[in-house]
């Protein structure tokens, strides 16, 4: 198997459009906590930052939908 192939079989992530993504939820071998880890260029394309709080939306199919909880009126996250 060439390299390539190894590469995309080892992503946790696919993208399907312009700003969606298939991530797969991981588990932290230790402490068992579940966990996700966004695309390289994910964060930068929909407009999160590190420390943003994230919305999730579970959809009528079984997906779920994850949005940037937008800023409260007193500027405060």
């Amino acid at each position: 198997m060439g390299w390539w192939n190894k590469l995309v079989r080892d992503m946790k992530y696919k993208q399907t459009g312009e700003n969606s993504w298939i991530v797969e939820v991981q588990q932290d071998g230790k402490t068992k906590e579940l966990y996700i880890e966004f695309p390289p260029d994910c964060l930068n394309q929909v407009g999160w930052d590190e420390g943003d709080t994230v919305l999730w939306e579970e959809l009528p199919n079984g997906n779920w939908s994850l949005k940037k909880k937008e800023d409260d009126r007193d500027g405060s996250k």
